[in-house]
């Protein structure tokens, strides 16, 4: 069935004329369509161009005002649209879903600036049709492959301009550094003051409240006194701390290694990487033990950490927190994983009763579900594939390091 998703025409007078202001867009439909706006901004462009978030909810307010729309909620982001992650954005959709038909924006680029992350859009909301998305500015239908084909290209010029903003700043920043001028966030123990032979750039000179701060931070380290303590004095005096509302331990490492009065903690030489540590973790994880435990069996079995002498439990929970199992493991190593989990619940719940494996199709739809791909790309797992799988004969497929792996790039060091 072909998708009637599409992005519609914005010029409100000629769509008026046409249809009728009672009769609105969708012309002699009962009932009214309920529509969700959307803004965006970046935060270096809040009023180019006409572009501002006031100009684009009263572009969006007229528009569904003349086309005879429900307006039900406006969500607005000022961040860049390269970034697939937004609060504004995450709320229109879920209203999108909930309570709207129709997605409003002025401009398709306000939506995304990234040709993948609009691809994912549309396959997700709108290609079935159910939903539509509507962007005032460009006269594009999306239920032909010539309406996909254009958005396309305005994508690629969205990007483009994203990337050559980018590069300008880059450039610009590069420039004022190099000049001697400081730009960007304050250092502790620094305060900004206009530059003399240019007052429109700043510079560095010393804080000194904060300077004392350093030197008392550098006594105590002289007298033995560990950062724990520093922290807990350093608070019940009041101090203010460089970021959040009181010292901790990390703030006055960090602030201790950035003055030169320690050193960085060596890397640790090792033949194995981050992503085999992490999938041995997750394997004792599988099997029932605690963070304390996996700690434990790794120092003894001569594991060691990127960083540090041995494993800590504090440790162990905090990688737990941010291993994504999909990036550590290859099909056939979270199949495994799966499988432990599945029997270690079984066995818990039903110890009398053997434990039965589910199907190779089930397993498949688990591989489908989490993301995996066949060798031939395809989302769709076979019962002779899973079978194969689980035989290692495509072990040397999805290897470690192939540009054609599963794997993406390296999480937290380990």
């Amino acid at each position: 069935m072909r998708s009637t998703s599409r992005v519609h025409s914005g010029t409100p007078g000629r769509a008026s004329r046409a249809s009728g202001a009672n009769e609105g867009h969708y012309g002699g439909q009962s009932m009214q369509r309920r529509a969700v706006g959307y803004v965006r901004v970046s935060t270096d462009m809040q009023a180019a161009e006409g572009m501002s978030l006031d100009a684009q909810q009263a572009a969006i307010e007229g528009y569904c005002a003349i086309h005879g729309i429900k307006l039900v909620k406006l969500c607005k982001d000022v961040m860049s649209g390269g970034k697939d992650t937004r609060p504004g954005l995450a709320e229109a959709l879920r209203t999108l879903q909930q309570s709207a038909d129709v997605l409003i924006v002025l401009k398709v680029d306000r939506l995304s600036r990234s040709i993948k992350h609009f691809c994912e859009l549309y396959e997700r909301y709108f290609k079935d049709g159910t939903k539509e998305l509507v962007a005032i500015r460009e006269s594009i239908r999306m239920d032909s492959s010539l309406g996909r084909a254009l958005v396309g290209i305005l994508l690629v010029f969205a990007q483009m301009e994203r990337e050559a903003i980018g590069e300008r700043t880059r450039e610009a920043i590069g420039h004022i550094k190099r000049s001697g001028y400081h730009f960007g966030k304050v250092p502790y123990g620094k305060r900004k003051i206009p530059a003399p032979d240019n007052p429109r750039m700043k510079i560095l000179v010393d804080d000194a409240d904060e300077q004392k701060v350093i030197e008392q931070i550098r006594e105590w380290a002289e007298s033995g006194i560990g950062i724990s303590e520093m922290a807990r004095k350093l608070n019940d005096q009041g101090v203010l701390p460089p970021q959040g509302k009181e010292w901790s331990k990390s703030l006055i490492y960090n602030l201790r290694l950035r003055m030169g009065q320690i050193s960085p903690r060596p890397i640790n030489t090792r033949s194995y990487s981050d992503r085999e540590v992490r999938a041995r973790i997750l394997e004792l994880r599988a099997r029932g033990h605690t963070a304390r435990q996996i700690a434990s069996i790794l120092n003894e079995q001569g594991w060691i950490p990127r960083k540090g002498r041995q494993f800590t439990e504090r440790g162990i929970h905090g990688l737990l927190r941010t291993i994504q199992a999909t990036k550590v493991l290859s099909p056939r190593g979270y199949l495994e994983m799966m499988l432990t989990k599945m029997e270690r619940a079984h066995d818990a719940e039903n110890p009398t009763v053997p434990f039965s494996r589910p199907t190779l199709e089930e397993m498949g739809r688990m591989l489908e579900e989490v993301g995996y791909v066949t060798p031939r790309g395809h989302e769709k797992w076979w019962p002779a594939q899973v079978a194969t799988l689980l035989e290692g004969r495509l072990d040397g497929y999805y290897s470690e390091g192939r540009p054609d792996g599963i794997w993406e790039g390296e999480e937290q060091s380990v």
